[in-house]
């Protein structure tokens, strides 16, 4: 095949021709506000699953079953782990199904897991619940919002993808003021509950948005087991799969790692609390925007081409963590990290629907969710051990920085690929 050098890389001419008007989103919106609202819904809601929710419970959880971290910290990795390989096995119904009884299912299941987690007296209900969690939640909410956005909108892609992500900024702001609020009141089983019954309201929006008009129309037989993997083996031996995951893994896993010790990572650095609680809204802020320009970016130039530099951004906070002294390198990382975090999810999602096409996105997409979730449980136990060996914060960032410029260089073979015929 031959590569298309000229079509693929960015200009600057280009990007100086972009307008980022807030308009475009709004006649975007006028015409497709049901559809992007079912979209936003589940990466909303998806939070009961994402560990930012469930971390909030987390203390609570080790006084009273008396875990230690690295105990609770493995529950968690083989809970999430778990519910990957389940995400693999059943994912590519959304290509198949009706929208409407597959999103209802999966919204059950978060509710049944929460509520379990809430009343759990023995361990193993509280494993359970997790797995509930992370594949409701991480899993099938997340799923089923960008494969249906993915190959729902075609020329405004990237627009939907990006509304839709907002979902996840917008609970992070909304659920822990709401379970904070609730444990002040009340013992965090009674508060995880009350949470959880937030769920119910999805269905009020759900019963009347039109998710036939999302289904797939034409007829299309379940993919059985046999031939479902053997696509996947068929995906794991094309060049496309090792040009598009190396990416996702890397970032879901360092972003991950960082994340889940920054107080750790903080206190190693000196960085007053406050300070560094400051800069993370910075990065709040920051992510937000390039969700918005991410979003217009994907359509105007396509996500291929967007693809190779989308990491850069968070390549420099890194080197910044490892190099720049003081309060300062604080604010460089997280600012630089929440361009690639703003960018991250459209452009994987969007350059997945370009290269294979949209009839079975939502198996091709299970595939790549599983290997980002187990990159997540893997993460803290691998970060957790360097730290524990004695390796410092600038050493894990000049680390982690020279392993995604390594992905990053490799992501530039997307310009020798052309799009996959997906086999019926």
């Amino acid at each position: 095949m031959k590569p298309r050098r000229d079509n693929t890389l960015v200009s600057l001419n280009q990007l100086s021709r972009l307008n980022f008007s807030m308009r475009t989103y709004y006649l975007f919106l006028k015409e497709n506000a049901g559809p992007v609202f079912f979209g936003w819904l589940l990466t909303f809601f998806s939070s009961f699953g994402q560990t930012f929710f469930i971390s909030l419970f987390v203390p609570f959880i080790l006084d009273q079953f008396h875990f230690s971290k690295s105990v609770f910290g493995g529950y968690y990795a083989v809970a999430t782990i778990i519910a990957s390989f389940f995400l693999l096995q059943f994912g590519h119904r959304v290509d198949s199904r009706p929208l409407r009884p597959l999103t209802i299912q999966t919204i059950l299941l978060l509710l049944a897991s929460s509520i379990m987690l809430g009343l759990a007296i023995h361990p193993a209900m509280v494993f359970i619940a997790l797995v509930g969690l992370r594949l409701g939640g991480q899993g099938f909410m997340s799923h089923i919002s960008l494969s249906v956005m993915s190959r729902y909108f075609s020329a405004d892609r990237g627009k939907a993808l990006s509304i839709s992500a907002m979902g996840y900024p917008a609970a992070e702001m909304v659920f822990p003021l709401v379970a904070g609020l609730l444990l002040s009141y009340w013992n965090w089983h009674v508060a995880l509950i009350i949470t959880a019954s937030f769920l119910l309201l999805i269905f009020i929006p759900i019963r009347k948005l039109n998710l036939e008009a999302l289904d797939v129309h034409e007829e299309k037989e379940e993919v059985s087991g046999k031939a479902k993997w053997a696509y996947f083996k068929q995906l794991v031996t094309e060049k496309p799969f090792w040009v598009l995951i190396p990416p996702v893994f890397a970032y879901s896993f360092v972003v991950t790692g960082i994340f889940f010790f920054q107080y750790v990572l903080a206190n190693e650095k000196g960085w007053p609390l406050e300070w560094y609680a400051m800069c993370f809204s910075g990065y709040a802020v920051v992510r937000l925007l390039f969700l918005l320009y991410g979003g217009i970016l994907t359509d105007k130039l396509s996500a291929s081409k967007l693809f190779p530099y989308y990491l850069m951004p968070f390549v420099l906070g890194l080197l910044a963590l490892a190099i720049i002294p003081g309060k300062i390198a604080a604010l460089v990382f997280l600012l630089f990290t929440g361009v690639s975090a703003g960018t991250s999810s459209i452009v994987t999602s969007a350059v997945i629907a370009e290269l294979y096409g949209t009839d079975r996105v939502g198996q091709v997409r299970s595939l790549f969710s599983m290997i980002m979730v187990l990159s997540t449980a893997l993460a803290p136990v691998v970060i957790g051990f360097l730290l524990d060996q004695g390796t410092t914060v600038s050493q894990i960032g000049f680390g982690c920085a020279a392993a995604l410029g390594l992905v990053t260089i490799n992501s530039f073979r997307i310009r020798l690929l052309k799009r996959q015929q997906v086999p019926v």
